[in-house]
């Protein structure tokens, strides 16, 4: 019990990231009641946010004190348990297509999305396996090894398809073997063959087929790419998404369209509770106007909601309380006890990292159109508790930097 309530005081030097997490999490659900607000389909998903939101803050302080050692022994086995949830969603009657891929699976009355706990799971086998090949970090075996390891789920996932949430598998891969001390010219080496590899591949599929279409290249990825490009090829088709993206945020200007005041909080409280009426300050945006896609403005696009609501100065307090969090990975790297703890915490930064950097860059065109989540803000039970569960992690190894046991 006393070495439990040392473990409570530790996390409790750790609120300022508690605080900064939680402000992250009470503004996605201001953020999903706009732009949920002209969809009947979803006018329960700012209440189901909150309820996912006490799911994960459960998992973030269990984690927290759980020995960050014991789930890297384990890691292996999590890891087989993630690739064949991967598997199973394409079983029929396991699997379930949504958005045109088969991303979730249902296990009873439960159904979630595999691919975020399997970047959990990969995350602690890559810890385990670069603490076993430590010596021979210096070895391009190694490299090689870790990257075939990170293939697998890369591959199932992109078999789904979705492309966007295996990618984020790759630059988690770099950091963490980087990390670990692997040779840089071993990872260029790793960086060309890819370039190479693929620029031939797809050289030689699209000449074989005799067309512009490329094998395992969905047409709609290729437009996304076309559009992102040139967003003014097909405004009312393949570059709506991203041409409506900019002008939702745009429209926003430095101070967003929300009246920051009592009224607007009561709104959004009662918006919750499900007894709201009419809220003026959502009728004339771009989002509650459907000019923002419905079906992706409360996930892959809410930063787009973001800028509208709360202006310039609202997407930079995002921004800023997200850099936050991944520097407080980082500082909690530094300061592991061991190199195990560091590893884990470089794994978890690389995977938000890429989250954040994704999604808000391709609503302002930095990078194309993908179906990839914001962390902390994006609506979704899976995400959501996946992200706060990996902060629990790294919070574990801030937690059990000191040894408990022989106070």
């Amino acid at each position: 019990m006393r070495t439990l309530f040392r473990k409570l005081g530790q996390v409790g030097w750790s609120l300022p990231i508690i605080l900064a997490l939680l402000a992250l999490c009470v503004a996605s659900i201001f953020v999903i009641i706009s732009a949920t607000y002209t969809n009947e389909a979803l006018k329960d998903a700012p209440m189901k946010q909150a309820w996912y939101i006490l799911a994960g803050f459960a998992a973030y302080f269990t984690l927290a004190l759980i020995p960050y050692q014991w789930l890297v022994r384990i890691s292996p086995i999590l890891f087989l348990v993630s690739v064949l949830m991967l598997i199973g969603v394409f079983i029929p009657g396991m699997g379930r297509k949504m958005y045109g891929a088969y991303s979730w699976l249902k296990l009873g009355p439960v159904g979630f999305e595999p691919a975020e706990f399997a970047k959990l799971a990969f995350i602690l086998a890559m810890v385990w396996f670069l603490r076993v090949r430590e010596n021979q970090m210096d070895r391009l075996s190694t490299v090689l090894i870790a990257l075939a390891f990170t293939l697998i789920p890369f591959l199932l996932i992109k078999k789904q398809p979705a492309l966007g949430s295996a990618g984020v598998f790759i630059p988690v891969f770099f950091c963490m073997v980087f990390a670990a001390g692997a040779r840089l010219r071993h990872l260029l080496l790793i960086v060309l063959m890819g370039v190479v590899g693929l620029g031939g591949y797809y050289w030689i599929s699209s000449k074989a087929a005799k067309t512009n279409e490329v094998a395992g290249v969905h047409s709609f990825q290729v437009d996304r790419i076309k559009s992102w490009i040139d967003p003014s090829l097909d405004k009312q088709g393949a570059a709506w998404q991203i041409n409506q993206s900019m002008i939702t945020i745009g429209s926003g200007g430095m101070t967003g369209k929300v009246p920051l005041d009592w009224d607007t909080f009561k709104s959004m409280v009662s918006a919750l509770s499900g007894k709201a009426d009419v809220k003026s300050w959502m009728e004339d945006t771009q989002t509650a106007l459907g000019y923002l896609p419905k079906n992706t403005s409360y996930n892959d696009l809410i930063f787009s909601v973001v800028g509208e609501l709360f202006g310039f100065r609202g997407g930079a307090v995002l921004i800023i309380c997200e850099g936050t969090v991944l520097l407080w990975c980082l500082w909690v790297a530094v300061h592991a006890r061991d190199k195990t703890g560091a590893l884990l915490a470089v794994g978890v930064m690389a995977m938000l990292f890429t989250h954040i950097f994704v999604n808000i860059g391709m609503t302002i065109q930095v990078v194309p159109i993908t179906g990839i989540p914001l962390p902390f803000v994006s609506y979704g039970g899976t995400f959501l508790i996946a992200c706060l569960a990996a902060m629990g992690l790294v919070q574990s190894v801030w937690v059990h930097r000191k040894n408990f046991e022989r106070i």
